[in-house]
């Protein structure tokens, strides 16, 4: 499938110019000529052009503008959000809706600057992925604009959100750690939004697990990265190198792949194997996890479902169809390797 990035590349500019020159966005002019570039390399590559996006405007209730606020450091190949904005085009695309209006966080990250672009995209929706901001989120409110979130992992956010089950997803990971007689569990992850790992949902499947099966929670043992990978990579690193080998933990429960992968890093440069010493999990099962050595044992998250729900939800609620839902979880699946293929029993 012809992605945004393809069209970008063949022209030379940006993902965000493209979606501007694609839905006639005025918000950051597109000069005629490059606009006329993008369109024409996005014939060649297949793109499906709705030509009604160029007038949407006024011309018909049906067309709904929408934009995508995403984190700079996610816009591109990153493992994860690449594919949940390929699922949220391509169900827009099947909708008969333009594309998204794309932006960064940072390109919106004051409240002027929010409303200039609400004022010149003129959006009736916005789909935050993965952003938070609790003045901007009420300031978009306030306008009468729709919001939602994709991946915005906290219990406390008031907003609609379309995600994984990150709690029950974690809380099987543990369980089958648990399973294979591991009783010395740590964990590896970052912060939720109220800048607390504690209340990150992964946290809380991991504790629940734990205290289910009666099994302690070590403090030392509780590694916040802050969702750094060479945090994941020093944390653990630093705790396996102040510790004989008898009292690691067995196994390490990795929020994201991302996190999982520096960890497998730590364990082999501390003399240790994996996963016979220390078995490792991870989440989100990104396309390399199967690449790692040894590959590594994960949680599928439906990152393209993801988007493509979003998108249906968002649109559905402009429509006047039904009520926006507080939250629409999708059920993960653990995909078994060789990184926790090891019985302790």
């Amino acid at each position: 499938m012809v992605k945004l990035k393809d069209i970008a590349e063949r022209v030379g500019v940006s993902i965000s110019t493209v979606s501007r020159a694609i839905n006639n966005d005025i918000s950051r002019p597109v000069s005629e000529e490059t606009k006329q570039k993008i369109r024409k390399a996005a014939l060649e590559l297949g793109y499906k052009l709705d030509e009604s996006s160029r007038n949407a405007v006024g011309n018909s209730t049906a067309i709904k503008r929408i934009a995508c606020i995403v984190p700079q450091l996610l816009m591109d190949e990153h493992p994860y959000f690449s594919k949940v904005l390929a699922g949220f085009h391509k169900k827009m695309e099947e909708l008969g809706q333009p594309p998204a209006i794309v932006r960064t966080c940072e390109e919106v990250c004051d409240t002027e600057k929010m409303r200039l672009m609400l004022r010149e995209t003129k959006v009736q929706g916005i789909v935050a992925i993965s952003w938070y901001d609790e003045e901007l989120f009420q300031l978009i409110q306030e306008e009468g604009i729709a919001l939602m979130g994709v991946s915005l992992n906290d219990e406390r956010l008031s907003i609609p959100v379309v995600d994984c089950d990150r709690i029950l997803s974690t809380r099987a990971a543990v369980r089958h750690l648990i399973d294979q007689g591991h009783t010395k569990i740590a964990f590896i992850g970052g912060p939720a939004y109220s800048k607390q790992m504690e209340s990150e949902e992964r946290f809380v499947g991991y504790k629940f697990a734990m205290l289910e099966a009666n099994l302690e929670l070590r403090k030392e043992w509780l590694m916040d990265t802050r969702w750094n990978v060479d945090r994941s990579f020093t944390l653990l690193s630093d705790l396996l190198g102040r510790l004989p080998k008898s009292e690691w933990p067995t196994a390490v429960f990795c929020a994201s792949d991302m996190l999982a992968i520096p960890a497998m890093r730590a364990v082999v440069e501390n003399d240790g194997s994996i996963p016979e010493d220390i078995a490792i999990m991870g989440m989100d099962n990104i396309d390399v996890a199967q690449y790692t050595t040894p590959p590594l044992t994960s949680v599928s998250v439906p990152k393209y479902e993801i988007g493509r729900v979003a998108a249906k939800s968002i649109v559905d609620y402009l429509d006047g169809h039904f009520p926006i839902a507080t939250k629409i979880l999708l059920p993960g699946s653990l995909i078994i390797r060789e990184s926790t293929n090891f019985s302790r029993k």
